[in-house]
C-alpha cells in the first residue's frame, strides 16, 4: 500500500486510541493488515513502468523502488501538511505515534534494501511474506495501474472519514 494510505488509516486509529504506545502498536498492526490486500505492487510494476519510462529497462528494481517511494513520500508530505493544518486532533501524541507505527515497516524495508543489514533481514523477509500472502494464495495481484487507482480511492475514503471525525 502507499505509505500515505497507511498514514491515513493510522490517523483514524490514533484518534480512537488515546494511549500513544497502544496507538503506535495499532499503527504497526494496521500496516500489516492493509498490506494483505492485493494492490498491484507485488512485483513493483516493473513491466508496466518500464514500458512507460524507458530508463527503468536498464536500471532495475532499485531505481523502480526509488521512483515509487519518492512519489509516495511526496504524496505523504502533502497529506501530512493537509491533516496537521486542518485538524487539531492530528497533533495529539496518540495520532502522531499511530502514524509513525504505520510507516515504520516500510521505512525499515527501504533501509534494508539500501544497506542490506543482516540484523533486519528477518524483518524484510517477514514483511515481504506478509505483503504477498494473499497474492500468492490466490495467485493474483491487481495490475499496477488498477492497484494505484484502488489505493487512491481508499485514500480518498479515509480522508473523507478523517474530515468527518474531526
Amino acid at each position: 500500500m502507499f505509505i500515505t494510505v497507511h498514514a491515513a488509516a493510522a490517523t483514524i486509529i490514533g484518534k480512537s486510541i488515546p494511549n500513544p504506545f497502544l496507538a503506535f502498536l495499532a499503527g504497526v498492526l494496521s500496516h500489516f493488515i492493509l498490506d494483505l490486500i492485493p494492490h498491484g505492487d507485488s512485483r513493483m510494476g516493473k513491466k508496466f513502468w518500464a514500458e512507460k519510462l524507458k530508463f527503468l529497462k536498464d536500471n532495475g528494481e532499485l531505481k523502480m523502488m526509488a521512483l515509487y517511494g519518492s512519489i509516495d513520500s511526496l504524496v505523504l508530505a502533502f497529506f501530512l501538511i493537509f491533516i496537521f493544518k486542518n485538524f487539531e486532533f492530528t497533533r495529539a501524541d496518540n495520532v502522531i505515534w499511530a502514524i509513525v507505527g504505520s510507516i515504520i515497516p516500510d521505512v525499515t524495508v527501504a533501509f534494508y534494501k539500501i544497506k542490506e543489514l543482516k540484523a533486519i533481514k528477518w524483518f524484510y523477509k517477514a514483511h515481504n511474506k506478509n505483503h504477498n500472502i494473499l497474492v500468492n494464495k490466490i495467485n493474483f495481484d491487481l495490475p499496477l495501474q488498477y492497484g494505484v487507482l484502488m489505493q487512491i480511492i481508499v485514500l480518498t475514503l479515509l480522508t473523507w472519514v478523517i474530515y468527518f471525525i474531526s
